[in-house]
């Protein structure tokens, strides 16, 4: 029983931080959504070809559900603001960057976490117009297990990107 002690000892030191990497992975589930850029430019180069979106559901609390999103829209744009804003709606405006400025698209999700999207809205949406961009989060038509439509609880922006939390009841 002696020569085992050292052995679960020496076992626990290497398993430890296993086990607190395997914990922090598992808390870090972002989602990584893509919006797939549809182009009505002949030049294609002129428009991106996919938005990069991140979406982090808040750890559980009671009675209702937070997800945080954030996407890098000054990759594409400056001049970056709130244009308008409901409870269930967020749309954001930015002047296109020279290299995107005659871009005419727009953009839809098409991939979560390089799956294939099968939700059943299309609640973040994308326009690129006459030099502009907008970012669009419409949860109109999204329903919580309530049967209580969506809401945006916060819309804002971050060193000049647009950040946003949405829920529902549960």
């Amino acid at each position: 029983m002696i020569m085992f002690k050292p052995l679960i000892i020496g076992a626990s030191i290497v398993l430890l931080p296993l086990v607190s990497n395997l914990q922090a992975f598992a808390q870090n589930n972002s989602q990584k959504i893509e919006l797939k850029v549809y182009s009505q430019n002949e030049q294609k180069s002129s428009c991106p070809d996919k938005v990069l979106v991140i979406e982090k559901p808040r750890p559980y609390q009671e009675g209702s559900f937070t997800t945080d999103g954030s996407v890098n829209l000054s990759a594409y744009a400056s001049n970056i603001s709130v244009l308008t804003s409901n409870e269930f709606s967020v749309t954001w405006v930015g002047q296109l960057k020279p290299r995107y400025a005659k871009c005419l698209a727009s953009a839809g999700m098409t991939k979560v976490d390089g799956q294939a999207y099968s939700g059943n809205i299309n609640y973040l949406r994308m326009h690129f117009v006459k030099g502009k961009v907008y970012f669009i989060l419409d949860l109109a038509g999204g329903f919580d297990p309530n049967d209580y439509p969506l809401v945006v609880l916060k819309n804002s922006l971050r060193n000049g990107n647009p950040v946003w939390a949405w829920g529902g009841s549960d």
